[in-house]
């Protein structure tokens, strides 16, 4: 009886004592975590400063800021030599997910309420996101919308709630961008330039050449996400241009011969 115990104690022991190495590991990785945080901050703040000397001065930059953007580099690994700064500035900060779009993300301190700060965001949305849904059909899903915000602010991330929040303004304040919900719960930023009869004939088109189509073919061909290529042939659908075939093959959309 008392070996069992024995047996017993040791593996808890085993068990408490891996715990303790987990949490002290994870405890060192956030701290690393922190440490390259704050670096990649001081590299965004100095590439903003070079950036704007490359814009006036042309690549006339200071070797002290040279050295340290190097000794930056250094620290993280990176051993190319800074012959071409502008080059080497945008591939690091967009390898660690930064961005140089933006100079001056909005932030939700700078704002005495939220309405305020929503109201700002919004804008700030609009000026990343119009000229991109212009040029990709006037539409794009808010998973999109978020990833490609995000990527723009570098370390100042929103939330998915910030997101909504603020781009439920957009339409008030007449931007050029409004928010749109589809019965399917899809949701979307939407042009106001979107021509839904030219999408739906671009869809008749594609239909013409292959007879039918799913909604993962209409996605590669138009280049937009499976989910809203899913739903705009819905709204074909809707309106009578296609109809759908369900079978053990998957969902296919035909032209309507009845209209």
């Amino acid at each position: 009886m008392s070996r069992g115990l024995g047996g017993i104690g040791k593996i808890e022991q085993k068990i408490k004592d891996k715990q303790d190495l987990t949490d002290r590991q994870i405890s060192s990785a956030f701290q690393d975590l922190n440490q390259l945080m704050q670096m990649a901050k001081q590299m965004v703040g100095l590439s903003k400063n070079i950036t704007q000397k490359l814009r006036d001065k042309g690549n006339d930059i200071s070797n002290d800021e040279t050295v340290l953007f190097k000794s930056h580099l250094l620290s993280l690994g990176i051993s190319e030599q800074l012959d071409d700064p502008t080059v080497l500035f945008k591939s690091h900060l967009l390898s660690l997910g930064i961005s140089e779009q933006l100079d001056d993300p909005v932030l939700r301190s700078q704002f005495s309420s939220d309405n305020k700060y929503y109201l700002s965001l919004a804008k700030q949305i609009n000026t990343i996101i119009d000229p991109i849904v212009r040029q990709s059909g006037g539409q794009m899903s808010l998973t999109d919308v978020f990833c490609t915000v995000n990527r723009a602010r570098g370390l100042e991330l929103i939330s998915v709630e910030d997101l909504l929040n603020a781009c439920s303004t957009l339409a008030s304040q007449k931007c050029g961008l409004k928010l749109v919900k589809y019965s399917s719960g899809l949701l979307v930023l939407e042009s106001d330039n979107y021509n839904a009869n030219a999408m739906n004939n671009k869809i008749i088109d594609l239909l013409e050449k292959c007879n039918s189509v799913s909604a993962q073919e209409l996605a590669i061909d138009a280049s937009i996400p499976l989910a809203l290529a899913r739903q705009r042939l819905i709204d074909c659908e809707t309106i009578g241009i296609v109809c759908r075939d369900e079978s053990i093959y998957g969902l296919r959309f035909f032209p309507n011969k009845f209209v």
